[in-house]
């Protein structure tokens, strides 16, 4: 008899990844499929939403036919924001719209002030030029005639869930990133919904993470590998998975996943006595985990800056030969500085005017230098985003790493010797799909909270721990990071 098992689902800004587990976490199988967004020089990113769908599948496929085993139950974590828009049998008006694009931004400024009128004094919903909501009106108002075909808006989990089980169910988490919902409310805002023209039915239900949803449908189940007794679990923003697989189930422990973006999770109970909190460049919310509420910050571009400097000036190279090179380089990249923020800056100071840089070359200076200004450059991000945090009232005892950014010791040891923290390394990196298969146990009963459950999977893999010379030596060229910033940007 097969194995029992979870899998977790996790949805990337570029790849579908997949992982089975058992009921203590230990990892039987995984699966990856790439997929490649189109990007316009308008900021517009889109797919077509069956590329997207077809990569999960070969990911599950492959992870459960490397476990062997039955998968029990199953959950799908994902970005937020994205979103496709279907007709009234389920077919896409138009392709999948990727969270990053940035083509709403007037969009969500007439959302925000019509919501603003209708809600003067009560809570609203956080609306964002990136969020689900303002794109659907963009689509509406440049593509009338195709998107009057249009009857339902789901984010990447209520699609696949959809397509899994025939009901559209989404997370608290993830419905707040449409800009219809305002976090603790039992459903979306009626006057977000109206000052967007949505009607309610056009949107996933909402469920609590780790609640059942229904069977797998028959005629699907084979197609994926799975059983029709396979039950499909809510799972929740891809960032709050990461964290759960991380083992962040408690204040004082901050997650970092260097993927596509650079995002900071940290838990909190009681809201810090901090004035101001949350500042601007910090986002909350209800995580997960029962009792606990999370503050976010992240940087929108991370490793699309590697991706990017990899094909631009090194596309004969590979990244671990360019990690061989940057170790060649000294603490501070030879004087080379970086800023990583290509498209816009959310966090620790939200600034969409905000872009790359590249400064202080001289004639001497070689690749080695300019890829780990690369580096350096992320790592500086994720210290001004710990400053951020403490300076919110918010605890930082650890930091653990994960996404792909995780994978590179030479560039954790630089994140320790920047920020002064030591930098744990989980036994598993791609945390997101360890968090979505701890719902999936949540859900079908092996755990009785999901709390108990990421503290029993997590397990640590390495710890790098800051050298206090080159924790002084990289002093000046963060400062210089910062001087830079302030430059083109203001404070």
């Amino acid at each position: 008899m097969a194995l029992a098992a979870y899998l977790g689902l996790d949805i990337g800004g570029t790849g579908a990844k997949a992982a089975v587990y058992d009921r203590t976490g230990c990892r039987l199988g995984a699966g990856y499929a790439t997929y490649a967004p189109s990007m316009t020089e308008q900021g517009r990113a889109e797919i077509p939403i069956e590329w997207i769908e077809a990569a999960g599948q070969d990911a599950v496929r492959q992870a459960v036919d490397a476990s062997g085993a039955q998968i029990v139950a199953l959950s799908v974590v994902s970005q937020g924001q994205t979103f496709v828009a279907l007709d009234r049998d389920d077919r896409p008006v138009y392709p999948a719209i990727i969270w990053y694009d940035s083509r709403a931004t007037a969009e969500a400024e007439e959302l925000a002030a019509a919501v603003a009128a209708a809600l003067p004094h009560g809570p609203a919903p956080f609306i964002e030029a990136i969020a689900a909501a303002p794109k659907i009106l963009w689509l509406r108002r440049h593509l009338p005639e195709r998107m009057a075909r249009a009857r339902r808006y789901l984010l990447l989990p209520d699609y696949f869930n959809h397509r899994l089980t025939g009901q559209a169910v989404t997370d608290p988490c993830t419905a707040s990133t449409t800009a219809l919902y305002v976090d603790g409310a039992a459903d979306y805002s009626p006057e977000a919904l109206a000052a967007a023209h949505i009607d309610r039915g056009d949107m996933a239900r909402i469920q609590t993470p780790g609640s059942p949803i229904a069977r797998v449908l028959p005629h699907v189940a084979e197609s994926w590998r799975l059983s029709p007794e396979t039950l499909v679990v809510t799972g929740t923003n891809d960032q709050y998975a990461g964290a759960l697989g991380a083992g962040n189930c408690r204040p004082g422990i901050v997650s970092e996943t260097t993927g596509t973006c650079l995002a900071l999770v940290s838990l909190y109970e009681a809201r810090p006595e901090k004035s101001g909190f949350p500042s601007p460049g910090l986002i909350t919310g209800r995580f997960p985990i029962e009792g606990y509420q999370y503050a976010l910050a992240y940087a929108k571009t991370a490793g699309l800056v590697v991706d990017w400097f990899q094909r631009q000036f090194a596309p004969g190279h590979s990244l671990p030969d360019l990690e061989t090179m940057a170790a060649t380089s000294p603490p501070g990249s030879n004087g080379v500085t970086v800023l990583p923020h290509f498209d816009g800056m959310v966090s620790p100071q939200p600034n969409a005017a905000a872009h790359g840089a590249l400064l202080n070359l001289a004639l001497g200076h070689t690749l080695a230098d300019m890829y780990r200004a690369v580096l350096e450059s992320i790592a500086f991000s994720l210290r001004e985003n710990l400053e951020l945090m403490r300076d919110n009232g918010l605890a930082v005892d650890t930091v653990r790493a994960i996404g792909g950014g995780a994978k590179s010791d030479l560039w954790l040891q630089i994140k320790a010797d920047v920020t002064g923290v030591p930098i744990e390394r989980p036994a598993v990196t791609e945390a997101a799909t360890l968090g979505a298969a701890m719902l999936a146990a949540v859900g079908a009963g092996e755990f009785g909270a999901v709390a108990e459950c990421s503290a029993t999977f997590y397990r640590v893999g390495s710890v790098f721990v800051p050298d206090a010379i080159r924790h002084e030596l990289y002093e000046q060229p963060y400062q210089a990071y910062r001087a830079l910033y302030r430059r083109l940007y203001g404070d």
